[in-house]
């Protein structure tokens, strides 16, 4: 026999104007920004190196001229 209704705990479905909800959203909002430093970050790495490359690259071909 199939329940006929299910309900979900406060932690997964809280209700909108609840302060766990509102705690839940900045949570969210948090670990996005985490997120988005993290990939900026890596960016910066990134782009870092291929310009360090390309320095390294022109001094080594006028070197050689």
């Amino acid at each position: 026999m199939p329940p006929t209704s299910v309900l979900a705990c406060a932690t997964c479905m809280a209700d909108k104007g609840s302060l766990v909800g509102q705690a839940q959203g900045f949570a969210i909002l948090f670990m996005l920004g985490i997120l988005a430093f993290m990939f900026i970050c890596a960016a910066a790495f990134i782009v870092t190196f291929i310009r360090r490359q390309n320095s390294a690259s022109a001094t080594a071909g006028a070197d050689l001229i």
